[in-house]
Order: C-alpha cells, then structure tokens, then sequence
C-alpha cells in the first residue's frame, strides 16, 4: 500500500494535477519529530527480530497513515535546532533510511556508519551530526511526498537525475544543508507549478 501524503486540512493530491499543495516547512518538520518521538513505533523498530529497511518502512508507514489527519503545531526553527541538540532517537536513523532508501548498506553509505553503529544506537540519542543527517533525509522525503503525491513517488524522485540539481540525484545531496537547501527550493519551485 502506497501511503499518501497530505496536510491534515487538505485531500491527498492527485499526481499530474495542477493543484499545488502549500508547503509549510514548520508543519514538515512537526510531522518528522513526530515519527521519530512515537513511542510505539521506537519500540517496534527496537523489537524487529531481523533489522531491513523494508521492515522499518512497514512500521514508519503504519505510524504514518495513523497520523494522516492529525493536526499539528507548527515548530519554529529554534525549536527543531533544539529537539536536535537534544539528541533524536536511535531508531530515527533507520526510521529515516526507510524513508527513502532501499538497503541497509545504502544506509551505512548515508550516514557514513557501519551497521554495527547504527543497530548500537537504538535505544539511545544521537550525537548532532547524525540527528541533522536523519532530519534532512526525513525532512526532503516528507515534502516530495508532499508535492508528489505519495512516499513511493518521492522515493523515486529522490533516486532521479535531476537536471535542476547540477544531474546529481537529490539522494545524492542530502548528505550537506546546502544540498537539501537545493533539493527543498526544487520541490517548492515543483509545488507552485514549475518542472520538477
């Protein structure tokens, strides 16, 4: 099942219509702190007696579609600066690899961590570096999630050469916060109606 993403207020977009939704990064980034604070999806990524993304992306979209229609209190920058220096959970480092990515070693890529490291920090907070990485993939997943209509179309974008983006993959960017800087103002330009 292809989970469809749209704010609460809105009716999920039809892909190929011109009907462009608003973007409201304050909103995104309430919605990504809020799957990586769900207690019960923390605890059934802890559980998985075998750790694939694609197991991951089975819980992450469940808790998703739980909250399709729930609104939310948009959060100032300062405040997600904050929820990261706080330390995000563990488990949102494989939270966000399911998001958008397909293998664990994809993952390890990512983050430039061993999977050893990253099964090492569930249950516990993530050091600044891998909190911002874990938002800034979640982040840019949401929003062309957003502006595509589903996370499966968005998990396509992300994997597309993208000639607005220098023919790098916005994959390929969001390892720096100027590349999701670019990936973001491509999916704005997209979501007001120009070519993606």
């Amino acid at each position: 099942m292809a989970t469809t993403y749209a704010a609460a207020e809105r009716e999920p977009r039809v892909p190929g219509s011109r009907a462009a939704p608003d973007l409201d990064w304050s909103l995104i980034d309430a919605r990504v702190l809020s799957i990586f604070a769900d207690r019960d999806l923390l605890s059934r990524v802890r559980r998985l007696q075998k750790v694939e993304l694609a197991s991951v992306w089975d819980l992450t979209e469940r808790a998703l579609e739980k909250r399709r229609g729930e609104r939310f209190r948009a959060l100032a920058p300062l405040d997600v600066h904050r929820r990261v220096l706080e330390g995000l959970a563990g488990e949102s480092l494989l939270i966000a690899s399911s998001m958008f990515l397909d293998s664990l070693s994809e993952a390890e890529e990512f983050f430039e961590l061993s999977f050893k490291t990253i099964k090492s920090k569930l249950g516990k907070s993530l050091d600044v570096a891998a909190g911002e990485r874990a938002m800034r993939a979640a982040r840019v997943t949401t929003a062309a999630a957003e502006v595509l209509g589903s996370f499966d179309a968005a998990r396509k974008y992300l994997h597309t050469k993208n000639f607005a983006l220098g023919g790098a993959t916005p994959a390929e960017l969001l390892k720096t916060g100027e590349g999701e800087r670019l990936v973001l103002n491509a999916l704005q330009a997209q979501a007001e109606g120009g070519p993606i």
